[in-house]
């Protein structure tokens, strides 16, 4: 994020920006579970969120798009650069299997394995199938465009624009995402909420921030960590 642009938007136009963005981002994220489970009449199961996959991929970049361009901002504006984009797709992935690893080997197995409340809820949404797998998978990378897009680009770009540029402003925003993503995942239970908020939240935001507050990294990251978990929840549980 171009560190000099912030501070020749007024709090008031970031703080229109924010809101707005915000609100299309929700609308495009209900609307991608609304239009396949009540307009197509599908059962939010299994393959049908192939159909929550396209359109999340096309409605939460729409909407990103609309809030930032209150602020006069693009997406390049906010890390969605080719810059160095190969080192940081290996980061990313990197992130992600060593997280996967603590995950699947250490955390889960030690706070209650398969009764555990977001590995339940993944279970069920992925079905039995191949198709619900894969299916899944392709959520797992337009959710992680999605949700990179709003929480590392809009989110962050918005709360600091509003906060000032100062060091405390940088540690309010990452503590405002965080708590703002863990919370939008409060479907997966306490468990889902907490790992979500440090990896989803916290490590994706300090990612993005080391990388030169470009999106490559967090973005592969969090799908990595998403197929890897539908895989192995698939799989084993």
């Amino acid at each position: 994020m171009d560190d000099s642009r912030p501070g020749r938007v007024s709090r008031k136009r970031w703080l229109a920006a924010l809101i707005v963005g915000a609100v299309a981002w929700l609308v495009a994220t209900i609307a991608s579970q609304w239009i396949p489970s009540v307009l197509l009449g599908l059962e939010l199961q299994g393959a049908a969120y192939a159909w929550v996959a396209l359109f999340q991929l096309v409605l939460g970049p729409a909407a990103v798009l609309l809030g930032l361009r209150i602020a006069g901002y693009r997406l390049g504006d906010v890390g969605w650069v080719g810059a160095h984009w190969r080192v940081d797709a290996l980061i990313g992935a990197g992130t992600a299997v060593v997280f996967a690893l603590l995950q699947f080997l250490v955390v889960i197995p030690a706070t209650g394995g398969a009764d555990r409340s977001d590995v339940v809820a993944n279970s069920a949404q992925i079905g039995d199938s191949v198709g619900g797998l894969a299916a899944f998978i392709a959520l797992a990378w337009a959710g992680a465009l999605s949700e990179e897009l709003f929480f590392r680009g809009h989110l962050l770009a918005a709360l600091r624009g509003i906060l000032g540029r100062g060091r405390g402003a940088w540690v309010a925003a990452i503590l405002l995402v965080t708590a703002t993503f863990a919370a939008l995942h409060g479907y997966q239970g306490v468990a889902g909420m907490i790992d979500t908020g440090l990896y989803g939240g916290l490590a994706m935001t300090l990612l993005y921030v080391a990388r030169g507050c470009r999106l490559t990294a967090p973005i592969v990251a969090h799908a990595m960590w998403n197929t890897i978990a539908s895989v192995v929840i698939w799989w084993q549980y």
